[in-house]
């Protein structure tokens, strides 16, 4: 015989992962097809049952959106993360062009200088120039574009398609601010996460309004002036000037636009899971800014350890699945069959 109660319970945990409307129409016979095909002295769900089934619930909810308000606010703030985060990327590279670090007219090494260009800067309108840059926005701006269209599943194909070429093209963005790259990196993780376990772009876009775009363009200005700040110490610069540049402006100016954004996201009562999300997502961007500003050279992504890799990636990526687990688990997960009364427990 088969231990029927937890054998029981671990189906119900595994049919947990399904949309809630297939679970109150199908779950009791599927499940007793599950407990009908188990092997006797079974005691929980073989490896490719429980394989089989969480392939056949992310399916299902790749497939199409659940219908009507999703029930709770992980859900929302993911919906709303799947169309704000990949326009707040476009929004930070598009400052990045318009608003380059121009290193002072005066120089060491004169001659470098001047075959460098007219104004040596980092950032801006040569930026076009490269190769890599044109792929990587253009990716963004298909990526935004599906999401807009709420086209979810060609958002997953493109954002990894662009995933796989940062990493296949990462000798060939030295020049791009690492501060920059982290970001890209952090949005990838957390888009992909709110792909999968939202109720998709179409809710985002019904639950995302002007507020939400005000505090995204101040902190996409916030991105750009701390990344200034980050040029201005970063070893071309150190080369090529004087003496050091003084940072105080680009460092007061981005406590101040900060200090906006969450001032603003307080007072207007934005979604607290969705700034969780947009935390997260500026975590390996921060992390890199923190170290670079101690002054003893440390940088995490230009020659980067296992340790470096972990510090910077493995923080977003535990959230990303638990932001995904929270979302795609029902609040009565715990409403098993008790064995004696027959009764949820």
């Amino acid at each position: 015989m088969t231990d029927s109660s937890g054998l029981e319970r671990g189906y119900r945990r595994l049919l947990a992962c399904y949309p809630k409307t297939f679970r109150h129409e199908q779950e009791e016979e599927i499940l007793a097809v599950l407990m009908a095909s188990a092997r006797p002295g079974q005691r929980r769900p073989r490896l490719a049952e429980s394989a089989d089934l969480l392939r056949s619930a992310l399916g299902m909810r790749l497939r199409a959106p659940r219908p009507g308000p999703p029930s709770r606010p992980w859900s929302d703030a993911l919906a709303l993360f799947s169309i704000a985060a990949p326009l707040f990327l476009l929004v930070a590279d598009i400052l990045e062009v318009a608003l380059p670090y121009h290193l002072p007219p005066t120089t060491r090494y004169g001659l470098i200088a001047r075959m460098l260009g007219r104004h040596v800067r980092i950032g801006g309108l040569p930026l076009f120039s490269q190769p890599f840059f044109d792929i990587a926005v253009g990716c963004q701006v298909i990526v935004s574009a599906l999401v807009l269209l709420a086209l979810r599943r060609l958002a997953l194909a493109a954002l990894a398609a662009a995933a796989v070429y940062w990493i296949v093209a990462r000798h060939s963005v030295s020049w791009i601010p690492y501060p920059v790259q982290l970001l890209s990196a952090g949005v990838y993780i957390l888009e992909a996460a709110a792909l999968i376990a939202s109720p998709g772009p179409r809710r985002g876009r019904h639950l995302m309004n002007w507020r939400h775009g005000v505090v995204l363009l101040v902190a996409a200005a916030a991105v750009q002036v701390s990344t200034l700040m980050y040029d201005a110490k970063s070893p071309p610069v150190r080369f090529l000037a004087r003496r050091p540049p003084d940072t105080t402006v680009y460092l007061v100016g981005s406590i101040v636009l900060a200090v906006t954004v969450v001032s603003l996201a307080v007072a207007w009562k934005l979604n607290r899971y969705f700034l969780l999300l947009l935390a997260a997502m500026c975590y390996p961007y921060a992390m890199q800014l923190a170290f670079s500003s101690t002054g003893d050279n440390t940088d995490l992504l230009g020659l980067p350890t296992p340790g470096h890799l972990a510090l910077l990636f493995l923080p977003p990526l535990l959230f990303a699945g638990g932001a995904v687990l929270v979302a795609v688990t029902p609040r009565r997960s715990r409403a098993l069959l008790s064995p004696d009364s027959g009764q949820p427990v």
